[in-house]
């Protein structure tokens, strides 16, 4: 009985071998440059004679399909309370990127944008910062300083995280900008309009 026992490796031994490959993948993976993109958005001046009214996508709760708009609703009175809340439109593709985003933060002076990005082409592609605006419904634009950046292997992610000043009250939108592609443009917040 004792020769069999010594025979095998002990269970406790295979589980922290895969701890130890686990950690080692994880640490590699950092290396390989799945850098997060975490940036503070600074707004722009709007340019002169710019219009919102006819170069903004509709940012009003009645323009989305009627089963959005619940959802939207509770997002406002989330953000109201000061807690967090899902986007109305929680992801984008394009043909190289899947932009996903799954949570709005309320923080100190302005707003938390948290998600993903995911390479969904057959090669490499660097995703930089700078492919990334956040636009809200007076027409105030929200880009970033720095010039992080991640380069994603086929099927690799990298967080987002987006930290935009935007005042109370106000509608906001990610468009996701990466030539060649054509620009995405991703409701997050809606506004609800008053009537008289």
């Amino acid at each position: 009985m004792a020769e069999e026992r010594s025979r095998g490796v002990p269970m406790w031994l295979w589980g922290a071998i895969c701890a130890i490959l686990l950690i080692l993948l994880s640490i590699w993976g950092h290396l390989a440059g799945t850098e997060a993109l975490r940036q503070v958005f600074a707004a722009q001046p709007i340019p002169v004679g710019f219009n919102p009214q006819l170069t903004l996508p509709k940012f009003e709760l009645g323009t989305l399909p009627t089963a959005l708009q619940q959802p939207a609703r509770n997002l406002l009175t989330n953000l109201g309370a000061g807690n967090s809340g899902q986007p109305v439109e929680s992801f984008v593709t394009t043909p190289r990127l899947r932009v996903v985003v799954r949570e709005l933060r309320p923080t100190e002076g302005g707003l938390l944008v948290v998600g993903e990005v995911t390479n969904i082409s057959q090669g490499d592609v660097a995703a930089p910062i700078s492919a990334f605006e956040l636009r809200d419904s007076a027409g105030v634009s929200y880009i970033a300083g720095g010039g992080a950046s991640a380069t994603l292997k086929p099927g690799e992610h990298t967080p987002l995280e987006l930290t935009v000043p935007l005042p109370t009250g106000r509608g906001l939108i990610l468009i996701t900008n990466l030539p060649p592609d054509a620009p995405v443009e991703q409701r997050l917040i809606v506004i609800e309009t008053k009537t008289p």
